[in-house]
């Protein structure tokens, strides 16, 4: 109903037609948004007319005011209505309340009237509040002001009053005299006249030193904690929990040691010892609140007593009665609580163990034999007896152990290990055997094939081979099927050299080559074994022992008699082979091996009977190739290129042949140089252009031809480009054609086609890195790195970077690398002992490292490398030793 008398204004309809006749009456256009604009005379009329439209006008829009200023009253009064009642009363309650109470205004009534008893002087005095604000704090802190020291205070007062101060100071009392300046510089007396009567009050009145530790006291300094408000706080906190705790379970210890903590926690030490003494009173059989406050007490006699107490209360307790023990000072003392406490708890280990530590070896075997009887379950204590009674009582105990406890391996295992120290081998087979009979088999059995072996690897860790021995042989089977012995055993083998247990892995080796005698592959991993970690004897017994088993393998007949030749004995090593020729009479490794065994001893014409009789029975390609070699190292040229000329009849395209004539025929001048041509040729047409090395050696015929060699050369590497697509050797050899053409460009050129066709290309990327300029040298090994990481080209190119700048532990590390990475690549072991040799202080020749490259490489036998094979195919080095070699291309490189 209040909106009843609300009149709604009809909105004209904005889609009706406009018209284009007159205005109506009294129309003024723009009136109704305020645009009256401006009027003339002749528009207005007379102005009696006027001023009474106006008049009219107005009192009806007053009127319109009045009604709607009516209609928002009455909404106004209707609202307010609604709230009146809630509103008085709270009006009234609020009221009650301040006459109660009493205003703000009325509690301070009778200081404001004193205020008139106030004097000008007294109102001046008062402080005033000041400004808190950041306004004010940023100012503060820019107007910051050093306080001066009293001497520079007191200098200035004189200088200002010119006149002297004097202040004296002593015992309690000081007399001052001058004026107010004279107080100032006094503060400073004052101060170090308190400080030294503190120092005083300390010191020790009749030798005249302190009492003060230095050291105590800085450490005491170093342990006062200040503690903060959170703290502190978090400390109130953790009481009112703990006592709640405390309250709501009075028998629960750790309530009681964490409240002790916390007071000990806030240094206050007297409390925590109150608080855990109660503790000890409502929790008397807790352990840990006891052992709690004897930690708390301070002192030993106070320990001591508390642990008499809580003992009284827990007669059982073992923790207690150790803890008394350590409170004991002598070992005498402590001998007598430990036997107190053994006994009141005969079964406990650990007091027995204790007081056991304490006694001579005598008194020790005397308390293990009582000992054993009242704890028979601890193995520890059975293995301590036996090792403190000779060896026929040992087996007396170890027989009792056995039968006190039948289930544990370990006393199994020490009979075993006392029995091979008393050399009974034939005792430790028997005792493992029915160790593993008793305990290892059966779906149910105690002891598993792996806890097995680690006890033999524990064996051997500690001495006893024998006995590690036995239990690989009779565990060794244990629950692995016949399918899969042969590679479960060698993951055995190959986890205990990893482990570096080479008797266990010996162990197993033999086991399987009883189980495998014909598997060569054992054979030569049990030799490999041999090799790095056995003596020259074992050698010798594994070798003798595979060519017997495996006569048909000729890799065991060959090591067999290197063995034997390196050893020194050359007659064994003919023995060897004989017996290898019998039993392989078509074998070509055989009778070239025995020719170079009488070549290596100066045997020039058994050697050459032997290759003969060779290619009468194998007729191989390899024999008429060393046979040739033999020729051309006695430096019978023609018979070489005959017994060349006859091999390519019979195998043409063995590829040896044409390298090893046209590198024979090319010494002897221009009409060899023409031959040499020949044969190169024919060897490439053989091989269907597919050499590499023919490809090279004919490009280095020509080049070294001299004229237009050059041209010649660079056609013939292009032509074996396109015919052997990304070939490293070949592009290599095209770019330093053109770099020794003084064709740096060309050679640029061919580097980055190269690169592009053998991406991953380590020997070019080794050439790149050699060749670069100094700045570049580091991103140019960057990106080798990243293309070919392992690459021993690569490896040893970076290496020597390092050795350039002199970064020599790094340069060494990544010569290693290299020769881990590839043992057989002879560049790296060169670049490496040239390394240690003349940049890296290695003494030269005589040096540690240098003799240790020496050997390294030795052992490793180097086949292939740039340098390697310049020195080692050469005829003039040709019988030379290997560390002879290293030292020869060192030399050259």
């Amino acid at each position: 109903f209040f909106f009843s008398s609300f009149s709604f204004r009809r909105y004209p309809n904005m889609n009706a037609p406009t018209y284009d006749g007159e205005p109506p009456p009294g129309y003024i256009p723009g009136r109704g948004r305020g645009a009256t604009g401006f009027t003339t005379r002749s528009d207005v009329g007379s102005a009696v007319d006027t001023n009474k439209d106006g008049e009219e006008g107005q009192f009806k829009d007053d009127r319109e005011d009045d009604e709607a200023d009516k209609i928002y009253a009455a909404i106004d009064e209707r609202l307010a209505g609604r709230h009146k009642k809630r509103r008085i009363e709270r009006e009234e309650k609020e009221g009650a309340q301040a006459g109660a109470e009493g205003k703000i205004s009325d509690q301070f009534k009778d200081l404001k009237q004193k205020l008139s008893a106030v004097s000008e002087a007294e109102w001046a005095a008062l402080p005033d509040v000041g400004d808190r604000s950041l306004k004010f704090k940023q100012k503060r802190q820019q107007e910051v002001f050093t306080p001066l020291v009293d001497t520079m205070l007191a200098d200035a007062a004189k200088r200002i009053g010119g006149g002297e101060t004097t202040t004296t100071v002593a015992g309690d009392a000081s007399e001052v005299g001058g004026d107010l300046t004279s107080i100032v510089g006094g503060l400073a007396s004052a101060r170090n006249k308190v400080i030294s009567m503190t120092l005083s009050s300390i010191s020790d009145n009749v030798g005249g030193q302190t009492v003060v530790d230095p050291k105590g006291y800085m450490t005491q300094l170093n342990t006062q904690k200040i503690s903060s408000a959170a703290e502190i706080g978090d400390i109130k906190k953790a009481r009112l929990l703990l006592k709640s705790v405390r309250d709501t379970n009075p028998k629960h210890g750790p309530g009681w040691i964490a409240s002790a903590r916390v007071e000990e926690f806030a240094k206050e030490a007297v409390k925590a010892r109150a608080v855990i003494r109660q503790g000890c009173e409502a929790c008397p059989g807790s352990e840990d609140v006891w052992l709690e406050a004897v930690r708390l007490s301070g002192s030993s006699d106070l320990g001591k007593s508390i642990c008499a107490e809580g003992i009284e209360k827990i007669p059982n307790s073992v923790k207690l009665y150790l803890k008394a023990a350590d409170l004991e000072v002598g070992p005498k003392q402590k001998k007598v609580v430990l036997r107190k406490a053994i006994e009141a708890i005969p079964n406990s280990v650990k007091l027995w163990k204790s007081a056991i530590e304490l006694e001579n070896q005598e008194d020790a075997r005397v308390m293990l034999s009582r000992a054993v009887e009242c704890v028979p379950q601890s193995v520890e204590m059975w293995l301590a007896l036996a090792r403190l009674e000779t060896y026929a009582n040992a087996r007396k105990v170890l027989n009792s152990a056995r039968k006190a406890l039948p289930s544990e391996v370990l006393i199994w295992i020490t009979a075993s290990r006392l029995e091979e120290g008393q050399n009974n081998n034939d005792m430790v087979d028997k005792i493992i055997a029915k160790s593993v009979k008793a305990l290892g088999e059966g779906e149910a059995a105690i002891v598993k094939r792996e806890q097995w072996l680690k006890e033999a690897e524990s064996c051997e860790e500690g001495g006893g081979v024998v006995t590690a021995r036995a239990i690989v042989k009779y565990a060794i089977g244990l629950g692995v099927e016949d399918a899969d012995r042969l590679r479960t055993w060698g993951g055995d083998a190959d986890s205990s050299i990893a482990s570096g247990k080479v008797e266990v892995a010996r162990a197993i080796y033999l086991h399987m080559l009883e189980a495998f005698k014909t598997k060569k592959s054992l054979w030569l991993k049990a030799v490999e074994l041999e090799k790095k970690f056995g003596t020259k004897e074992t050698l010798e017994e594994r070798l003798k022992g595979g060519v017997g088993a495996c006569p048909k393998a000729e890799v065991l007949w060959l090591m067999y008699a290197k063995e034997k030749w390196v050893g020194g004995d050359v007659d064994g090593a003919r023995e060897v082979l004989t017996e290898a020729f019998e039993k392989n009479p078509n074998s070509e490794a055989v009778w070239l091996a025995g020719a170079k065994l009488e070549l290596e001893n100066g045997e020039t014409d058994r050697a050459r009977v032997l290759l003969e009789r060779a290619r009468e029975k194998v007729n191989g390609p390899k024999v008429w190739m060393k046979s040739a070699l033999l020729e051309r190292e006695c430096g019978k040229a023609d018979s070489a290129i005959k017994l060349l000329e006859e091999g390519v009849k019979r195998f043409p395209k063995f590829e040896k042949f044409y390298m090893m004539g046209g590198q024979i025929l090319a010494q002897k001048g221009v009409e060899g140089v023409s031959n040499a041509r020949k044969w190169f040729q024919k060897g490439l047409v053989a091989s269907e252009n597919k050499s590499v090395v023919l490809w090279i050696l004919a490009a280095r015929l020509e080049e070294g031809a001299g004229g237009a060699g050059s041209s010649k050369a660079r056609s013939l590497l292009e032509l074996g480009r396109l015919k052997n697509r990304a070939n490293e050797e070949l592009w290599l050899e095209s770019i330093r054609l053109e770099r020794r053409c003084d064709n740096e460009g060309a050679s640029g050129n061919l580097m980055a086609q190269g690169l592009q066709e053998c991406t991953n290309s380590g020997l070019l990327w080794a050439e790149v890195i050699y060749n670069a300029p100094r700045v570049e040298q580091k991103g140019k090994s960057m990106q080798a790195i990243k293309n070919c990481n392992d690459d021993p080209h690569v490896v040893i190119a970076v290496a020597g970077l390092f050795m350039s700048e002199r970064k020599y532990e790094k340069a060494r590390k990544w010569f290693l690398r290299a020769t881990i990475l590839k043992p057989e690549f002879g560049d790296a072991w060169v670049r490496w002992y040239k390394f240690e040799k003349e940049l890296a202080g290695g003494g030269g020749e005589n040096g540690d490292r240098c003799k240790e490259i020496l050997a390294k490489c030795a052992l490793a036998e180097p086949k292939y490398g740039e340098l390697w094979t310049a020195v080692s195919k050469d005829m003039n080095h040709f019988r030379k030793s290997v560390q002879e070699k290293l030292k020869i291309c060192a030399s050259q490189g």
